[in-house]
């Protein structure tokens, strides 16, 4: 078989999804679908949620490692795979030794109950194993928008899910939607949020414009005029909002759904005003453009 069909004999579905900070890292599958299932605006779980049996994450680890046999970092994919027990978490970090034996850290998707379901020791236990990195999608720190929108999970429940990620040393990369309360929250959205992640201490955020998928619970709200969207340009003042009242340290921030059109990327503290002038800027004269704008 050729590299292409190997890649494609471990993979359910052709398209993979990663975060822009997992770019480059082998994705082993592990699971399929969503344990959740349930926010109205998603249009990614798909499948039903599965956990793939471990001789089949055995066989496909196998040939991943041949395939990439000089990785040290290794991404379990699944929408939401931190959602798989702790002791098969482990057997998976484990199998490495023998198929991967240079990866040494592990990063996955993970729901905020996902989290608060593991005890501490659990935590302790995988963090020493080498988990390093889980991507969350927070969303909102609103509840009246996480409630809205049935994300299972209240805004004191990030914060406290994300305090003991802090404690035990595992780092976090946060998904925020803008535009998600639509225009009767946009300044509720905005603040709320900051307010909830000047608590915790996220690596990375990353912010995505809402996008109202087809067949979504969310479009059938929009249709009846339960949910009124906001355009680009509300979306881009609403995010101005959420970086002038953001206060954390060390984090890396990108958006990349700018106007449909454009890229603000940068450190936090040190280029927040860098960020905030491109949005600026943006708002004044450059509507037009096709160009992405990166900010670094």
């Amino acid at each position: 078989m050729t590299r292409e069909e190997l890649y494609a004999s471990i993979y359910t579905h052709d398209t993979i999804y990663q975060p822009p900070w997992e770019e480059g890292v082998p994705a082993l599958e592990v699971a399929l679908g969503c344990s959740w299932h349930k926010c109205l605006f998603c249009d990614f779980a798909k499948d039903p949620f599965q956990i793939h049996p471990l001789d089949k994450i055995e066989h496909n680890m196998k040939i991943l490692g041949q395939l990439r046999p000089d990785a040290e970092r290794l991404f379990l994919l699944g929408e939401n795979a931190f959602a798989i027990s702790s002791d098969i978490l482990c057997q998976i970090f484990d199998m490495t030794d023998k198929y991967m034996p240079h990866v040494y850290e592990f990063s996955m998707y993970a729901r905020i109950d996902d989290v608060l379901r593991k005890t501490d020791e659990e935590l302790q236990m995988l963090h020493k194993m080498g988990l390093s990195m889980l991507h969350i999608g927070v969303e909102s720190g609103s509840d009246p928008i996480l409630a809205l929108m049935n994300k299972g999970i209240t805004s004191s429940q990030t914060v406290s899910a994300l305090n003991r990620l802090d404690r035990i040393g595992i780092d976090y990369c946060v998904t925020v939607i803008l535009g998600l309360g639509g225009r009767t929250y946009r300044n509720l959205h905005a603040i709320e949020t900051a307010r909830m992640l000047n608590r915790t201490h996220p690596k990375n955020i990353w912010c995505l414009k809402l996008k109202v998928w087809e067949h979504t619970p969310l479009e059938k709200m929009v249709k009846r005029g339960e949910f009124d969207p906001m355009t680009p340009e509300e979306i881009l003042l609403e995010e101005r909002i959420l970086l002038e009242n953001l206060h954390v340290t060390g984090c890396s921030y990108v958006d990349s759904t700018v106007l449909d059109t454009y890229t603000i990327q940068g450190d936090l503290p040190e280029q927040k005003e860098s960020m905030l002038r491109a949005i600026n800027n943006l708002l004044a004269f450059n509507w037009g453009k096709t160009t992405p704008i990166v900010i670094r």
